[in-house]
């Protein structure tokens, strides 16, 4: 799969040949709406698949069983991460690691398309499991590797990325769609044919777009190890669900506490992940000194992440419950509400993707973006504070409210989020470089970690307290990054300069 057959050289600074950028971002961004198109293609029609009733093609789980088997992969799938990061840069290399990621989620999809019942649901969700465990977030590692630390046009190839991941987020609508008029099992099989479809772009492409890149283990164990450490980690899986599923089956560990135990070690994990990166003897002292700006990032983006989950819990049940569904002649439904962060999130990607390279040197740095970005998080939920205070409960509201809200917090999703995997990629020490993209994305499981303990405070009738001071914490921490953004900046950059 990793063949050196056909590869050809490739000067990625001179390679323009993708809208500007290298033309393996054309690959990358194919391969992240792919990926993006399986996955919410799969989440949006699993859970009512598990829940409904056999007559209706469904598995005929409670609803509540049916929710935590859902949190409870989600959970997982970010853990999974962890392990294909340390996979990728240690045993196969990111290409190697794509491969085998694609093909395994592919026959993963494949697998809910076959009406097998509950023992073929729950073999899928292994599988898609494994094949995290195999990756992590090397796709993105990989799209990485086409920039140097330096190359101006990192920022705007991640928002490439990052549109491309949005578009595949519709998937949603065309899934759901299938499955209502055919069966649950057409629309996962429409979610494998899209996953294969990436895969198959991949396989035709890579050696021709990508060299060398990411052919090697960045930080190769010795060769005469791998086995040793492969078989390691599958011993130490097997005893891991062998444990659980003893503690499950004798009744001490239920769904619900699993799934609540899992979010809360899901905060402490990348603090400790970040911790044994930059103590790590393999990495440098100046590698380490670049992860510090990073860490304000990282902490911002755990901020914006909780105000995300909080938009998919409290502010779903308020969309059902308070907001006006006939709006200028159209029946709305609660769930179409999570339309519209997609369909803005290609919109303003867009925008913020053709700026960056427009302004080319001139852009602002990766610090003052990531601080402005987080302050418009910030003012989604101290936006939503207004309606609260203006209406009574019993009061059907505009659905205005609630979309302003989404383009608040959205415009600042394509501030930070391209941002914030560029940053994760340039900062990366040589020997943790799939690593630290899995670091960048489990700032997502912290964030719902923090929403999660934010919830503790909330109360029916006290929602304006709440927002206020969600929002007013989310604008502080964006405020500390655009104040020490010159200081950031030269360390990030590596100069000299000094913050006037």
């Amino acid at each position: 799969m990793s063949s050196r057959e056909n590869v050809v050289a490739v000067d990625f600074l001179q390679d323009k040949r993708f809208l500007g950028h290298p033309k393996g971002m054309g690959t990358t961004s194919f391969m992240a709406l792919a990926q993006a198109f399986g996955n919410y293609g799969m989440s949006a029609i699993l859970i009512y698949y598990l829940y409904a009733t056999a007559a209706k093609g469904g598995l005929d789980f409670s609803q509540a069983n049916a929710a935590q088997f859902v949190s409870i992969y989600g959970s997982l799938s970010f853990i999974a991460g962890i392990v294909g990061g340390y996979v990728a840069d240690r045993l196969i290399g990111i290409r190697k690691a794509l491969y085998i990621n694609f093909a395994v989620k592919t026959l993963g999809y494949l697998m809910l398309a076959y009406p097998g019942g509950p023992v073929l649901y729950f073999a899928s969700q292994c599988c898609l499991l494994v094949a995290s465990m195999c990756a992590g977030t090397s796709l993105y590692a990989l799209a990485g590797k086409l920039y140097s630390k330096s190359d101006g046009r990192r920022d705007s190839g991640f928002s490439i990325m990052y549109i491309m991941n949005n578009v595949g987020a519709v998937a949603p609508v065309i899934t759901g769609t299938i499955a209502l008029l055919l069966n649950y099992h057409a629309g996962f099989l429409f979610a494998a044919g899209v996953q294969c479809l990436g895969l198959i772009v991949y396989m035709l492409t890579a050696n021709k777009v990508f060299g060398t890149a990411g052919l090697e283990p960045d930080d190769p164990a010795p060769a005469d190890k791998r086995t040793g450490f492969i078989l390691r980690i599958v011993a130490v899986i097997v005893l891991l669900v062998a444990v659980i599923g003893g503690l499950f089956a004798s009744g001490i560990l239920t769904p619900t506490l699993f799934c609540n135990s899992v979010s809360a070690i899901s905060i402490f994990i990348p603090m400790c992940y970040l911790y044994i990166i930059i103590t790590s003897k393999k990495t440098s002292r100046e590698e380490a000194r670049r992860i510090g700006p990073f860490i304000g990032i990282f902490i911002c983006n755990c901020f914006a992440q909780m105000i995300w989950w909080q938009s998919t819990s409290i502010l779903a049940i308020y969309a059902a419950e308070r907001v006006d569904l006939n709006f200028m002649g159209i029946t709305l439904t609660p769930a179409s509400f999570q339309t519209i962060p997609a369909v803005m999130a290609v919109i303003f990607g867009s925008v913020c993707s053709w700026l960056w390279i427009k302004m080319g040197n001139r852009q602002p740095s990766t610090p003052l973006k990531f601080g402005i970005g987080t302050i418009f998080w910030g003012l989604g939920p101290l936006f939503m504070v207004i309606p609260f205070l203006l209406y009574a409960a019993d009061v059907k509201v505009s659905p205005l409210w609630l979309i302003i809200f989404y383009a608040l917090i959205i415009w600042g999703e394509a501030l930070t989020s391209p941002v914030g995997m560029a940053a994760a990629s340039a900062v990366a020490p040589k020997a943790f470089t799939a690593q630290m993209m899995t670091v960048w994305q489990l700032s997502q499981s912290t964030g719902a970690g923090l929403s999660s303990l934010a919830v503790n405070f909330y109360h029916v009738g006290q929602e304006a307290q709440y927002f206020t001071g969600i929002g007013l914490a989310t604008c502080f921490v964006g405020l500390l990054l655009w104040i020490f953004d010159k200081k950031a900046t030269a360390i990030l950059t590596g100069s000299n300069a000094q913050a006037s």
